[in-house]
């Protein structure tokens, strides 16, 4: 049986910005699911939990490439108003 994600926790670190958390998250549902499929007899268990972690984990993965592509559309914006600052005060000057 594959280990959940924690999916919850991973989002409520997220936005709160803490980074540490999320990687300690991260990390330690890492080794869960490393001992996890050690332990695990395709064979004779079904794959349909280890599908739906699967969908859980490419879920959050895309939510986060979408958080970060938001969050580099956001410096862009803000390096581009700051380079417009610069050219209007050194034509004030």
């Amino acid at each position: 049986m594959p280990p959940a994600l924690p999916t919850a926790e991973l989002r409520a670190a997220i936005a709160a910005e803490d980074w540490p958390l999320a990687t300690q998250l991260l990390e330690a549902h890492r080794r869960t699911l490393a001992d996890a499929l050690a332990q695990a007899d395709f064979r004779r268990e079904s794959t349909a939990p280890w599908h739906d972690l699967l969908a859980t984990q490419r879920t959050l993965r895309d939510e986060l490439v979408e958080a970060r592509e938001r969050a580099a559309c956001a410096l862009a914006k803000l390096d581009q108003d700051l380079r417009g600052s610069r050219a209007w005060l050194r034509e004030l000057a």
